[in-house]
């Protein structure tokens, strides 16, 4: 008994330390959220990244500029449902043991988003993958939260934290969803490679991350 008390303790200490030193990040003028200190990102001229670790999991981020070569036409409500349901079905179809749950559409501010969970096992345990996703002002930014399934206990304080601290600024409208980009018929399907490329980035990352943490 004593020791499962000592564990117990650890084990909130633990997640007590990666709930300290957040801070808050502009991804540019329009989002922003909390993420731990030592945080990484990356940049190119279409996209950027953000990775932290947690406590017990991993956050990423992704914002990705539409293509206008192959970006749709997302110009009312039921074009930007479609976007979001085609992206959540190719994020599942792009890996044969994932299992998409807890789908549901919700607001920030003004801006439509979806949420919904990725569940991947592998063989070697559950992975949870939390996603929000969102397009605005011609991009689509994607919010990560990863963990293991046998710390869904302990990671829920720090995924929550995570978030709710993601905020839109107060000049970005929910016109500001849509665009006016013509798509041409390239014969390659944005959605299938974008959620193959954000899962493969994803699982580096995650993976990466946890490396570095056990040889810590």
């Amino acid at each position: 008994m004593k020791n499962l008390i000592v564990i117990f303790l650890l084990l909130t200490g633990l997640s007590s330390f990666g709930q300290s030193g957040w801070k808050t990040v502009k991804l540019d003028t329009a989002i922003s959220f909390q993420l731990p200190k030592g945080f990484q990102k990356t940049k190119s001229d279409s996209a950027s990244s953000f990775s932290a670790a947690t406590g017990f999991g991993t956050i990423l981020i992704f914002k990705a500029d539409d293509n206008q070569r192959v970006t749709p036409d997302i110009e009312r409500d039921k074009h930007l449902a479609d976007f979001y349901d085609d992206y959540i079905k190719r994020v599942e179809s792009s890996t044969a043991d994932g299992k998409i749950t807890h789908e549901r559409d919700t607001l920030i501010g003004g801006l439509k988003v979806k949420d919904f969970t990725l569940e991947l096992d592998s063989g070697g345990g559950v992975q949870v993958r939390k996603f929000r996703i969102l397009h605005a002002n011609s991009a689509t930014y994607t919010f990560e939260f990863l963990f293991e399934e046998m710390h869904k206990e302990y990671a829920a304080e720090e995924c929550n934290k995570f978030f709710n601290s993601i905020k839109v600024n107060e000049s970005v409208e929910h016109s500001d969803q849509f665009n006016a980009t013509a798509s041409e018929n390239s014969g390659i399907n944005p959605y299938l490679i974008g959620a193959v490329v954000l899962l493969i980035i994803g699982l580096i990352i995650f993976f990466i991350v946890r490396k570095k943490r056990v040889v810590s």
